[in-house]
This record gives C-alpha cells, sequence and structure tokens, in this order.
C-alpha cells in the first residue's frame, strides 16, 4: 500500500518533499473548501493509490490536483480538458513566470489538455501556489 508519505518523497529535494506535505495540509486542514476535499482514491480505487495521492471535491467527481510520480514528480493541477484548456495554458505561462523556469523544458512527454504542471523544488513557498491551487479547486466544479 502506497502512503501519502511515499509520495511525499519521491519529491527530488528536501524542501519539495516539504512543500508537497504542506500543500496536503493546505488543503485538508487549512483551505476555503477544506471540508469539501477528500482523496480521489477513496471513492474511485478503493482506497488504493495508483501513481499519485489524488485530491477531488465532495461536490464534484473529478481531481483538481495531484502529487505524482508521474513527469518525473510534480504537482499537477487538473483544470478539466473540455473547458479550460486555454485556461490551462494560460495558467503554466503565468507559473513559469513567477517560477522564472519553463516547466515544459523538464518533461518531454506531451503536456496534457486542461493540465498544469509545477516542479515542487522550484518553488520558494507555498504562498507562491496558492493563487493556483485554490483557481483548479473553483474550475473544477463548473459545469
Amino acid at each position: 500500500m502506497k502512503t501519502k508519505d511515499y509520495f511525499f518523497d519521491l519529491f527530488k529535494t528536501t524542501k519539495a518533499r516539504e512543500l508537497a506535505k504542506e500543500v496536503d495540509e493546505y488543503l485538508y486542514n487549512k483551505s476555503a473548501y477544506r471540508e469539501e476535499v477528500e482523496d480521489y482514491h477513496d471513492r474511485y480505487k478503493q482506497g488504493e493509490r495508483t501513481d499519485c495521492i489524488g485530491y477531488i471535491s465532495k461536490k464534484g467527481s473529478f481531481k483538481f490536483l495531484s502529487l505524482t510520480a508521474a513527469r518525473n514528480v510534480c504537482l499537477v493541477l487538473h483544470l478539466g480538458k473540455k473547458l479550460h484548456t486555454q485556461n490551462a495554458i494560460a495558467m503554466q505561462h503565468e507559473i513559469d513566470v513567477i517560477l522564472q523556469r519553463s516547466y515544459r523544458d523538464t518533461d518531454g512527454t506531451k503536456l496534457t489538455p486542461g493540465e498544469a504542471y509545477i516542479r515542487l523544488e522550484w518553488v520558494d513557498n507555498l504562498e507562491e501556489i496558492i493563487p493556483f491551487i485554490d483557481k483548479a479547486y473553483e474550475l473544477r466544479l463548473l459545469k
């Protein structure tokens, strides 16, 4: 059974591992929507984690964030392919500008439409990425 700590420990630096834990803590205990957050795998995979810790809203049926082993270990913001591909492209650009690095330069695979990616080892503090996390949550609830 893959625990949360298993996934936290996959991040490449101590700072990134701590940030992954802070993201989890923020979602479940500090965000404005903390009462609505649940583990995607509890609902859809009988509690068995696949390649990530997936976060979902109790109000919706889609993940809005993952801490994943995929893509060389990163945070994925799931905005939704059908409705938010352009929002994801704009968000990725904004993230890259804030972090002063291009995610695309680190991932040789095709990016998934409707997703934005964050390398936690590039983030100085959680406050830099909270607006993106909150926006992903909001967009995922739109029909």
